[in-house]
């Protein structure tokens, strides 16, 4: 499946108002959390963060968690205006945000790696980024990364 497929309108959010790395985790989870537990979530994103930062550079952060009850990944994605701290591994502020929940079995963790390498992919384009940073609305971004994946 592609990436551009697996997003849809209530998953994208061109306008967060986040302030900081906390704000922008429950801004994420809020657009998911239809069918979870939030607080359980909101538990789980934030463990996995104390791990390690999911801040990948250039502006980039892919927060993400694993969970028993889902089948396929579900991805959030949302744009800040200003950038937030992060903790990026290149330590530069982060305002685009790819949030993805996979699921735990063995057979889908192929899967999951693969969303998760489709967006690195498309990340490491100057040009991608750009354009995602400059979306005003959903579509927007669906077209932006509809154009620029591959496979």
């Amino acid at each position: 499946m592609k990436l551009s497929e697996m997003f849809d309108d209530s998953r994208i959010k061109v306008n967060f108002k986040a302030s900081d790395k906390k704000s922008v985790l429950r801004e994420l989870i809020d657009m998911v959390v239809n069918g979870y537990d939030r607080d359980e979530l909101l538990e789980s994103i934030y463990e996995r963060e104390e791990l390690g930062s999911t801040g990948i550079g250039y502006g980039v952060a892919v927060p993400h968690i694993r969970l028993d009850d889902i089948q396929e990944p579900v991805i959030a994605f949302g744009k800040l205006a200003q950038p937030v701290d992060f903790d990026a591994l290149d330590d530069e502020p982060c305002s685009l945000f790819f949030l993805i929940l996979g699921p735990t079995g063995a057979d889908a963790q192929n899967q999951y790696l693969k969303v998760m390498a489709k967006i690195s992919r498309l990340m490491r384009n100057k040009a991608v980024r750009d354009a995602l940073n400059a979306a005003e609305a959903p579509e927007d971004v669906r077209r932006v990364i509809a154009e620029n994946e591959i496979g």
